[in-house]
């Protein structure tokens, strides 16, 4: 039961509510920025990409781990254990979601480059997902309150955090606590992360949800690239750092 339920808050607990509150505080102020103009795009790439994204979930989730790496990063998801029974499962439930999906409905069009650009950002949106939120957030709510108001805590965060750009708050709130409660089968991230994760963010968005046409066009999919080289160089440099000062 204490790994069910405990309560064991913490300085790190209140840094990590604090944390998911300035995430939800991101995601709100692009409302009055949903526009089409010159500021409207500027701030949401402020917002979204440069503070959330790559803030949050690049520099600030790196600070964290590079506290003691090896045990961090084993809390918070990426334990190296069952790696390949959880990218299997991980394909399964991916491609099972996939079937429910086209059952359903068999889009036109997916093959559009449009589509493309859309995933692109997706995918590296969902880096965040993973690091920040299933990770960083799930992991701290774990420590504090156990596994179930983890989940439970964890999607609530995941589901505010699409506020500012997709307020579809039931419908992502049992989205969350399907992944989380997935991630405990084998407790390494790669159970949710590309596959089932991907077929889900990927339909909801670029299928589903009105959410996707904005990011349907070549400059989501520049601002992706930028994002992947911005976290490249800063991990370089932070491992270097980190090397240089041991």
């Amino acid at each position: 039961m204490n790994k069910l339920f405990r309560f064991n808050f913490t300085k790190e607990t209140a840094v990590a509510l604090a944390a998911g509150t300035v995430m939800v505080a991101l995601s709100l102020l692009m409302l009055p920025f949903s526009g089409s103009s010159f500021l409207d795009k500027a701030m949401s790439f402020v917002l979204r990409d440069l503070l959330m994204i790559f803030g949050l979930g690049v520099v600030f989730v790196s600070l964290y781990a590079g506290k003691d790496s090896k045990s961090a990063l084993n809390e918070i998801g990426f334990s190296g254990r069952k790696n390949v029974l959880s990218l299997i499962l991980d394909f399964i439930f991916g491609a099972a979601l996939l079937a429910m999906f086209l059952k359903e409905e068999i889009p036109s069009g997916l093959a559009d480059i449009k589509n493309f650009y859309a995933a692109v950002y997706i995918l590296t949106a969902g880096i965040f997902e993973m690091t920040f939120i299933y990770g960083y957030l799930r992991s701290s709510f774990e420590k504090a309150f156990g596994i179930i108001p983890a989940i439970i805590l964890t999607s609530v965060f995941y589901s505010f955090h699409h506020a500012g750009f997709q307020p579809e708050f039931m419908h992502l709130l049992f989205v969350g606590l399907m992944y989380c409660s997935v991630y405990y089968i084998t407790q390494n991230l790669l159970i949710i992360f590309p596959f089932f994760w991907g077929v889900g963010a990927l339909w909801d968005v670029i299928v589903s949800s009105d959410a996707g046409s904005e990011i349907k066009n070549a400059e989501s999919f520049i601002i992706a690239l930028v994002i992947l080289l911005l976290s490249a160089i800063w991990i370089f440099i932070f491992k270097r750092r980190k090397r240089s000062a041991v």
